[in-house]
């Protein structure tokens, strides 16, 4: 049996402007290692487990010579490009396509698994011997696997899955999945957080491709008949029809279209420390800060300062970035963009990278 890496890296990053952009987002940024971006990271994260010449990176055409040309170790045939936006559904209904036919293995001899290009990981071996964990299950049973996070603090900000009694020949601590719950409130939060057996969402997944396939085409099978379609026209040179049957798929994630309907989930505890970079305010969980509690990039001067987050993107011999006074604010500084915001607001970075695209803004 195969097993193989796939690292979605297709998101735009708009909540990291103005150093995240169209043809350079979050994921060719280093947000949480001086040396390396969250793309590198995470291939160097899945190669440790399958090695590289089985990782591959699903991500829009647009940026597909972006990341060859941020020189990973892939080679040019690991990265996938897709026709369009289709969301998480699509993006894995494409990667499942692209890789059965690169590979010319069937269906049930090959293992995906499946992480994203923006979690920020601690502790590699405990990492390692989860995903080896996940992947073993998903070769053993008929079922799709996740990672689920031991939840530290009531976050209202992931989702949530729900854990059930433990699998039998699943391997050890992997258990069933009762249900997945929305982003909750935070009294809802709090209530998983104490009662146990609750885990976040993390977005890692692990499945058999036959399994995944049969499972889509009890939930939705368009998608299960679109893989299928995208596999036989890529593999008889016709990339025209690929595009075709994949245009035609709808904008959905892949928990909403598959993971929530799905007739056999299970989930293996993630006991090491994890993040989704989801905002700026994720550089303070991710970063060291000073005796005040600021987190600083790229030497600007910073004084009177309390639990700030200031970036400064070109650096100190590109641009003299100061702060003064300030308590709880983002400042990020790119060569052509300011962005400032209260830290407890950083999420709304959104809000103003749709009104600069209503402009026509050219800084996207």
């Amino acid at each position: 049996m195969q097993r193989v890496m796939v690292i979605m890296a297709g998101g735009s990053g708009q909540r990291f402007w103005p150093l995240s952009r169209e043809r350079h987002p979050k994921q060719l940024l280093r947000l949480a290692d001086p040396d390396r971006s969250m793309l590198e990271q995470a291939i160097d994260r899945a190669a440790g487990l399958v090695g590289p010449d089985r990782v591959f990176v699903v991500t829009g055409r647009h940026l597909v010579e972006p990341i060859r040309a941020a020189g990973t170790v892939l080679s040019p045939a690991q990265i996938l490009g897709e026709p369009c936006r289709r969301n998480t559904a699509g993006c894995l209904v494409y990667a499942a396509a692209a890789i059965q036919t690169a590979l010319g293995a069937a269906a049930d001899d090959i293992v995906l698994g499946v992480l994203t290009a923006d979690h920020r990981i601690l502790d590699p071996a405990a990492f390692q011997a989860t995903l080896a964990a996940a992947m073993g299950a998903a070769e053993a049973q008929d079922a799709l696997v996740t990672i689920g996070i031991e939840p530290t603090r009531p976050e209202t900000g992931y989702g949530y899955i729900e854990a059930g009694a433990p699998v039998t020949g699943g391997g050890p601590g992997v258990l069933a999945v009762r249900r997945f719950h929305e982003k909750p409130n935070a009294e809802a939060a709090a209530r998983y957080l104490a009662q146990g057996g609750f885990y976040w969402n993390s977005g890692m997944f692990f499945w058999r491709l036959s399994v995944f396939l049969d499972e889509f085409a009890q939930a939705a099978p368009p998608y299960a008949q679109a893989c299928r379609e995208i596999a036989a026209a890529l593999a008889c040179g016709d990339p025209a029809a690929a595009d075709a049957a994949f245009a035609a798929l709808p904008d959905r994630s892949i928990d909403y279209a598959l993971m929530e309907k799905a007739r056999r989930v299970l989930v293996v505890p993630g006991h090491f420390a994890w993040d989704d970079m989801g905002s700026w305010d994720a550089l303070e969980r991710s970063l060291p800060a000073d005796e005040r509690g600021n987190v600083a990039m790229g030497a600007p001067v910073l004084i009177d300062c309390d639990g700030c987050i200031v970036v400064n993107g070109p650096g100190a011999a590109g641009m003299a970035v100061a702060v003064v006074g300030v308590r709880n604010l983002v400042v990020v500084v790119s060569p052509d963009g300011v962005l400032v915001v209260p830290k407890a607001q950083a999420q709304r970075v959104k809000e103003a990278v749709d009104a600069l695209r209503q402009r026509g803004s050219a800084q996207l």
